[in-house]
């Protein structure tokens, strides 16, 4: 299936809001264009937007609320914009990938990101230690500004870029490849 169509077969509505917004903006294309690696944002990712915007817009009144109805009547178009830098104009599956980190353009111009596959010893991220093998786990760093190599994608410093864990990886789509951030991640990494 599609990549739009594999977020939309969740069957727990994970991606219900983030599909609503990518309707009413009319860039499902873009999410299924061909070759295209989408760094798919969950629906907890736009709550956890629309509280920080909403934080800030009780600073003006203490009663305003910013809501998904809000950013389809005031922030679709930046949306529709913002939406690309979640998505590499190519696939980047683990084969591509790096312990450091490797950087790749995203379909934001000018903007970039550091794309990781990193061995941990978290046993929240499945490490155990009975095992010989540490598990891997991929790593979505957006940079805020320019990145000289080399570098070392878990050192960049959060002046620099927003480092997400990727909680599902390696989906492929018949468009191209899907990998979901952490629920816990702000929609366009809002600070």
């Amino acid at each position: 299936m599609t990549t739009y169509d594999f977020l939309k077969s969740n069957n727990r509505g994970l991606f219900d809001t983030l599909l609503l917004l990518v309707d009413k903006a009319g860039i499902k294309d873009k999410i299924n264009k061909e070759g295209m690696t989408f760094f798919a944002p969950t629906d907890y990712s736009i709550r956890s937007y629309c509280d920080f915007r909403s934080a800030q817009e009780q600073r003006k009144d203490p009663f305003r609320k910013w809501t998904v109805d809000s950013i389809i009547k005031y922030e679709l178009p930046r949306f529709a914009d913002s939406i690309n830098v979640y998505m590499l104009p190519k696939r980047v599956s683990y084969n591509d990938l790096t312990e450091n980190g490797k950087m790749f353009d995203t379909q934001k111009t000018p903007s970039k990101a550091v794309i990781s596959y990193e061995s941990t010893d978290d046993p929240k991220l499945g490490y155990n230690s009975n095992s010989t093998v540490l598990p891997r786990v991929m790593y979505f760093n957006f940079l805020y500004k320019p990145l000289d190599e080399p570098f070392v994608a878990s050192e960049i410093s959060n002046d620099v870029g927003a480092r997400t864990l990727v909680q599902t990886s390696g989906v492929e789509s018949t468009t191209g490849l899907v990998h979901v951030l952490v629920n816990s991640h702000r929609l366009f990494f809002a600070k």
